[in-house]
């Protein structure tokens, strides 16, 4: 017997949560070495993927108390065909890696007796190169055809969907985008919001977004931004009716500037409460948005902190 479909946020008004920093987690919370930043290689050592087992079933057992379908995400953020060279992966070798961190996802979910149609598996996919770089020469025609290798293992995987984190240049997007439609996955494209209040490539959101969807006939199920922080991003999400494309949030624990997060040496894991009721703000003011999580020094208390919050209001 097949099992059900699980929904999707695009397709409900229900609150979906997804995880928080996952990388930030195992390096000042676990204590492991991420080598390029990379976590998925950590699924070849007992010790840490026991540590991976723990963190991931920690936010399906929220999920499960807070009746909230739960989107895992993250750990394949670097397993692309690049950064799986510089790890000393074959291809083959990348693509059963990627197989294993679904496998991981799915354990999790049982474990926790999440429901199959609350378990959604996303293939996550990373910048070509450094997130906080714009990569400049990768167009729309070569990034599809980048990604598109990471693209078809999660489809092979069985990935209900694609998120594309930290993306900073339309191109690379469009390039996402565009792969996936090919595949017949939905993709969500999850930009990452300066100080200046704009993606590094000097674009505004407001502009990243209505680049992507005209050249990929609105491709993306749905925006998310992350790496950020809500004073950041707050603002520049107005009442227009583009701002409704952004269903998700992925904020960074911290309001401090990306180059001073890298350089600090410790976690900066900020006022979960706080980041819960900015949450619940923002959502206040666009009601369409349903997917929340974390990104650099949240974990599973910031999540279900916000999950709390964003369902008491709702």
């Amino acid at each position: 017997m097949s099992q059900p479909t699980p929904r999707l946020p695009h397709l409900t008004d229900d609150i979906f949560l997804t995880d928080g920093g996952t990388e930030t987690w195992l390096m000042y919370k676990r204590g492991f070495e991420l080598p390029e930043f990379s976590a998925f290689h950590l699924l070849t050592d007992q010790q840490s993927a026991a540590a991976l087992r723990e963190y991931y079933t920690a936010f399906a057992n929220i999920a499960v108390t807070l009746g909230t379908p739960f989107i895992f995400d993250s750990l394949t953020y670097r397993a692309g065909r690049d950064w799986g060279e510089l790890l000393g992966y074959s291809s083959e070798g990348l693509a059963e890696m990627n197989h294993k961190c679904f496998e991981l996802y799915r354990d999790c979910a049982a474990e926790m007796g999440l429901a199959a149609q609350d378990t959604v598996i996303s293939g996550c996919i990373g910048p070509k190169g450094d997130a906080y770089q714009t990569n400049q020469d990768l167009n729309a025609e070569s990034a599809e055809a980048y990604h598109a290798e990471q693209i078809e293992t999660f489809k092979s995987a069985g990935a209900d969907i694609v998120t594309a984190l930290t993306l900073n240049t339309t191109d690379e997007a469009i390039g996402i985008a565009r792969a996936s439609a090919k595949a017949g996955i939905p993709s969500v494209i999850a930009f990452t919001i300066e100080k200046d209040r704009k993606l590094r490539s000097g674009e505004t959101l407001k502009q990243a977004i209505k680049t992507v969807d005209r050249a990929t006939s609105n491709a993306p199920a749905y925006y998310m931004i992350n790496c950020s922080h809500p004073v950041d991003f707050g603002p520049v999400l107005t009442n227009e009716p583009w701002a409704n494309r952004v269903r998700g949030l992925r904020a960074n624990a911290s309001s401090l500037d990306h180059g001073t997060l890298c350089q600090l040496g410790h976690l900066e894991e900020g006022d979960p409460d706080e980041l819960a009721r900015q949450y619940v703000d923002i959502r206040a003011a666009h009601p369409t948005m349903n997917v929340f999580g974390g990104c650099c020094g949240t974990d599973y208390v910031h999540v279900e902190k916000i999950g709390r919050a964003l369902l008491a209001a709702a």
